[in-house]
């Protein structure tokens, strides 16, 4: 795969602006995804300098739409897709992260259906599992 640090994120999102919930990728191949981002006290998703569960289910939904562009746009020469989130499962919050605490994100596809992904998903800081979940994302063939 292309360098995929050097890639600007936001190209890769329908999502803009302060909704942007990922700072930038630190890999991507076939079966996973990991990314990165520093919780800002801008965030719309924090509260009281604590980035809350929903952040985390969105910063998750994020990384698996970041994969999704990758492959509209660098492999398929594509435009970006919509993707919604179809269920979420087995979600585990151990802990939710504080602002200024850089978080990351794997993703890891369990199977490819058609237009719709099942992945397993972590979030840890470099040394703590923050929350953990399985997720069901539909991918449209709506442009962003």
């Amino acid at each position: 795969m292309e360098q995929i640090q050097h890639i600007n994120v936001r190209e890769l999102l329908p999502q803009q602006g302060t909704f942007v919930m990922i700072d930038k990728l630190e890999h991507l191949d076939e079966k996973t995804v990991i990314s990165c981002t520093t919780v800002k006290s801008d965030n719309i998703f924090v509260s009281g300098k604590i980035f809350s569960e929903s952040g985390i289910i969105e910063n998750i939904a994020q990384t698996a739409a970041a994969r999704i562009g990758y492959v509209c746009r660098y492999i398929l020469k594509d435009s970006i897709k919509l993707g919604f989130i179809g269920e979420i499962k087995n979600f585990v919050l151990n802990r939710c992260p504080q602002v200024g605490e850089k978080i990351i994100t794997s993703i890891e596809i369990v199977n490819e259906i058609y237009s719709t992904l099942l992945l397993r998903a972590e979030v840890k800081t470099s040394e703590e599992l923050l929350a953990s979940c399985n997720m069901k994302v539909f991918i449209t063939d709506v442009n962003s």
